[in-house]
């Protein structure tokens, strides 16, 4: 099996190769920020009520290629588990978003840290935007730039995208404030990029700013972590919430930011927001808070 990289900004992972609509060729073809923008709210609601999609890719992200049906390739992705595959996420990517070259291991690791940067190739010309999270190889350094590994060979990001755009005393209170920016964007089912988040795909991208690996799904996430009581919880601690009074399935995942509130993408037709805890659905459901932060 080969591990290979995506080779566009964002690549959305379907749940099979007969899941696309007419109005998901931008995506097939590479563009989320396009289809993002184009999508109607009843569009991103059928992402999913009709399980398309199981999650997306970064740049750079490595691929475990499965095996290849025309156009399609059966993909894991190793730096989002997920408690079906042991290796990573699985899904179907078009083979036209993943590298023909296969990837080597990552040792110097750069990241994207503001909400949108610029990929530059090695004459300073601009390749591309990138999504905050977006992680790179590190092979130069100065004061303006830095140099890194890319599908598409050697390139540039401007040191400044690597730099958390925030001052905090501690890692949970960064991602809060890394959250804020994020208000009134859009749900997109499966998101993980800064063009539309789902629920847990908003946590893990937070986390993912600062080095730190989560599981990719709520359900996952809330089997993880370490255990924290209400009356500890901080800012930056993840709340989860599960049918059956919070004794069942865990579906929906936020971030606290203190005074009894977290910041959220709420919902399938809704948008990033901030929801008291008191709310009766989220009251009602309450399964616990889980710390992945030191």
């Amino acid at each position: 099996m080969k591990t290979m990289r995506i080779n566009v900004p964002v690549a959305t992972i379907w749940t099979s190769k007969d899941s696309i609509r007419p109005v998901d060729k931008l995506a097939v073809a590479g563009n989320t920020k396009q289809w993002t923008d184009q999508m109607t709210d009843q569009e991103t609601i059928d992402l999913g009520d009709n399980d398309r999609v199981v999650t997306q890719a970064l740049f750079n992200d490595e691929v475990i290629i499965d095996r290849k049906e025309n156009d399609w390739l059966k993909v894991v992705i190793p730096s989002q588990t997920d408690d079906s595959d042991k290796r990573g996420y699985p899904g179907w990517v078009p083979s036209a978003l993943v590298s023909e070259v296969e990837s080597s291991p990552v040792t110097s690791q750069v990241r994207i840290a503001t909400k949108f940067a610029d990929l530059y190739d090695e004459n300073k010309q601009k390749v591309m935007e990138l999504s905050q999270g977006t992680v790179f190889e590190e092979t130069s350094r100065d004061d303006e730039w830095i140099g890194v590994n890319t599908p598409k060979g050697a390139g540039f990001i401007k040191a400044s995208a690597t730099m958390i755009p925030v001052d905090a005393d501690n890692s949970g209170q960064i991602m809060v404030e890394l959250a804020q920016q994020f208000m009134g964007l859009r749900y997109i089912w499966s998101g993980i990029s800064s063009y539309g988040f789902d629920c847990s795909g908003l946590v893990y991208s937070l986390h993912r700013v600062l080095g730190i690996l989560i599981p990719r799904d709520a359900d996952d996430q809330h089997a993880n972590g370490n255990p924290i009581s209400p009356e500890n919880a901080l800012p930056g601690d993840l709340v989860f919430f599960a049918y059956d009074h919070g004794k069942g399935y865990v579906h929906h995942v936020g971030m606290y930011i203190g005074n009894g509130k977290m910041i959220e993408s709420r919902t399938l037709g809704k948008t990033v927001d901030i929801a008291e805890l008191t709310e009766p659905k989220f009251a009602e459901e309450f399964a616990g808070f889980r710390r992945y932060w030191h």
